[in-house]
């Protein structure tokens, strides 16, 4: 996330795991997605720690080094729930797999790349994935609020008149 977003909010961790494996992938080759079978799993980039972070209304996907906790790499989710996936998309052979779109987030230049990602057990997979579906579910819950609240200002401005 860039310095400015969610300013002045806490940092709340809604998944941690303290293991995940990052890989360099392949340019993608069909339509269909990506598939971790492409990626030599036995052979990964780097060994981090992963957690999906909200700050105020927004999230992201933090990639951390194991042993000192730096910062490796981030994915900020966009803030339409129908994108998310463009961000964190799942292969299309495997559900402990992903492919995130990381971001530069410190220096605002917006220089992205594609990184994929592996758990070492399903149901930490499934616990991401559920992490990401409850911010799916927030950002549409909100959408949907922001609609009545107008909704209902043009109502009253209509009953005014």
């Amino acid at each position: 996330m860039a310095a400015n977003v969610g300013e002045g909010f806490a940092e709340f961790n809604v998944f941690r795991c303290p293991e995940c494996y990052v890989y360099q992938i392949p340019p993608l080759d069909s339509a269909a997605g990506h598939r971790a079978q492409a990626w030599d799993v036995d052979h990964w980039l780097k060994e981090v720690a992963v957690r999906v972070v909200t700050k105020g209304d927004h999230c992201s996907v933090k990639l951390e080094d194991k042993g000192s906790g730096e910062l490796f790499a981030e994915a900020p989710l966009p803030d339409d729930p129908a994108r998310v996936s463009a961000c964190c998309e799942p292969v299309i052979d495997s559900s402990r797999y992903f492919v995130l779109r990381v971001e530069d987030t410190t220096s605002g230049s917006g220089q992205h790349a594609f990184l994929g990602i592996g758990f070492r057990e399903r149901a930490q997979a499934s616990d991401f994935t559920a992490a990401l579906d409850e911010h799916k579910q927030f950002l549409r819950r909100r959408a949907e609020a922001a609609k009545l609240r107008e909704e209902r200002e043009a109502a009253a401005q209509a009953a005014a008149s």
